[in-house]
């Protein structure tokens, strides 16, 4: 018994290795080694059964060692409907999704939510087949190492007032259905050229010309937020969808604010550039004076990515050589970076706040986007004044009417043989459009000619002294935004015609093309999206751009509509 005992205690001091050690050669490949063998020695069967359990821990303990090394605990997750083109693109070079993947889970939430569910209407044209038959040729460029840019392989969703080699551009009218351009506009063009995959055409008021979000080919596009709301215009369907998630990003187009009062309504960010930084031929035109296009998208950062691709002098629309030596060499995104606000002295141009009840909830948001500014170390001048009343200086001051007629012939003029009118006559003649646009259209063909109009070269003046009063105010207040709310009260019912006189939300910015982004500012109580601006001087689009990332960095306002919630496939973990 004695001796027992003494052999036991003598195999409890005896130190084991473990049986199989792991060594990693390269990422992602271990190699196996056995252990010395340690020395025998008469056991009885207790300590054998001890010496084995010791064993078998030790093995299990190495072998959960090396799968934490196979499989880190702090594996990536990509959630589609929360994630960026910076998160989508990590999963895409990981090789944890492809674009032909990506292409899919947009066409199923086209799918799920527009063609079904709430039939959001945002979608006028699909381009699925050869969207996915892209798609793979994309997917074969970046396995062979070439990536285009931040958009290779990406989705993009265009207003159907884009001119598309590859798909019908019809401004929304019944009379130009199926009726597609020779060419691409230049800023598709470029997208494409950076390998961005063009998904779908989007609904709009027809010709760009309202702010319901309706047209005689499309219908009426939906508020994913709020069914009952009007989704903004005239860009709807690009709002709704990027809010839906068909896309991450997508195009828009303003002569009235119709970038960024959609962007608004569907709580995302919509940019347009200052007037001559990005190119507006091959777009259906309203105003040559005012038009402009730009991105919408889920996050000021993609917004950046898409102003790079987008901007170029275009030989085919002279404006654009007004942005020659005053756009930056980088990137617009590499000026996003931590502590963005910092130092900027930001404006508070209350001229462009209104003073009544109902206005009083939309306000608080951009009281309290101005408090988190200030938290971030931004400078905030508050009040700023222009000393005049805005509001009565923007009012009537487009010159759309007077210029719709001699740009639409034009344009119309470009697109090529074969197409099913001409000229805006032509158009009136079918009878094939919205009848709200019946007088528009009657009062664009009887304008007086441009040069003989005084009432239009009094409005085109006053273009001049708005930019130059703008501008002042932000050099003797030494500024480097101005900073406003996009809309002051309630968002109308869907279907309101006419919109109540200031209902479709700021447009200052086309009435002097100084650059503009809108960013989400959060929610009032009964789950309206509101947002705020941020206005620059000439050519400082990467300062605004900059000064709304720390704001959106300091203050995430995205959410996913909640009648559009993820689809199976969208969360992808590597």
């Amino acid at each position: 018994m004695a001796a027992a005992c003494r052999t036991r205690r003598a195999a409890a001091k005896r130190k084991w290795s473990p049986a199989t050690t792991f060594t990693r050669k390269k990422p992602g490949s271990y190699s196996s080694s056995r252990s010395p063998n340690p020395p025998t020695s008469p056991r009885s069967p207790a300590s054998s059964m001890n010496t084995n359990l010791r064993l078998r821990r030790s093995l299990a303990l190495a072998v959960l060692s090396a799968l934490a090394l196979l499989k880190p605990a702090s594996a990536e997750t990509l959630v589609l409907t929360q994630s960026t083109l910076k998160e989508v693109n990590a999963a895409l070079t990981a090789g944890a999704l492809t674009s032909e993947q990506l292409v899919k889970l947009s066409l199923a939430r086209i799918a799920a939510y527009d063609q079904a569910g709430p039939k959001l209407n945002a979608v006028i044209y699909n381009n699925g087949e050869r969207a996915l038959a892209e798609a793979r040729a994309l997917d074969a460029e970046r396995k062979s190492g070439k990536v285009r840019s931040a958009l290779h392989g990406i989705p993009v969703l265009v207003k159907d007032n884009y001119d598309t080699f590859d798909m019908p551009t019809t401004g929304g009218a019944l009379a130009l259905k199926d009726a597609v351009p020779a060419h691409d506009a230049f800023m598709v063009k470029k997208l494409r050229e950076a390998g961005a995959i063009i998904i779908a055409k989007t609904n709009l008021d027809e010709m760009a010309r309202g702010g319901n979000g309706v047209s005689s080919l499309g219908g009426q596009t939906l508020n994913p937020h709020a069914l009952d709301l009007i989704p903004g215009g005239s860009s709807a369907g690009t709002g709704a969808g990027v809010a839906a998630v068909y896309a991450l990003v997508g195009l828009g187009t303003e002569t009235g604010g119709s970038v960024r009062h959609p962007a608004n309504d569907n709580n995302i960010v919509g940019m347009v550039a200052t007037e001559g930084l990005l190119s507006r031929a091959g777009i259906m035109p309203i105003s040559m004076t005012q038009d402009r296009g730009g991105p919408m998208t889920v996050s000021v950062y993609d917004c950046a990515v898409m102003l790079t691709v987008m901007a170029g002098i275009d030989p085919n629309d002279q404006i654009t050589r007004l942005s020659i030596g005053k756009t930056p060499d980088a990137p617009y995104e590499s000026f996003l970076k931590p502590g963005a606000l910092k130092g900027k002295r930001l404006g508070i141009l209350r001229d462009l706040f209104k003073n009544g009840p109902e206005h009083a909830e939309y306000h608080k948001l951009i009281e309290d986007a101005v408090t988190k500014m200030k938290d971030a170390g931004a400078i905030i001048i508050d009040p700023v004044s222009s000393g005049t009343d805005l509001f009565a200086m923007l009012q009537g001051q487009g010159v759309s009417n007077y210029e719709f007629k001699a740009s639409f012939n034009s344009y119309l003029a470009a697109r090529g043989a074969n197409q099913p009118v001409s000229t805006l006559a032509d158009l009136i003649k079918t009878g094939k459009f919205h009848p709200r646009l019946k007088e528009r259209y009657a009062e664009s063909e009887a304008a007086i000619v441009l040069e003989l109009n005084a009432e239009y070269a009094g409005k085109y003046r006053n273009r001049a002294i708005l930019k130059d009063l703008l501008e002042d105010l932000m050099v003797k207040f030494d500024l480097d935004a101005l900073v406003y709310p996009v809309r002051s009260g309630p968002l109308p019912k869907a279907g309101t015609w006419p919109l109540p006189p200031g209902a479709s939300g700021q447009s200052i910015s086309d009435y002097c093309g100084l650059p503009a982004i809108t960013v989400p500012a959060g929610f009032t109580a009964d789950g309206t999206p509101n947002g705020i601006e941020f206005l620059g001087a000439a050519f400082d689009d990467a300062k605004i751009l900059q000064i709304a990332y720390g704001y959106e960095q300091t203050a995430p306002h995205r959410k996913l509509p909640k009648i559009t919630p993820p689809l199976p496939g969208e969360t992808i973990t590597y």
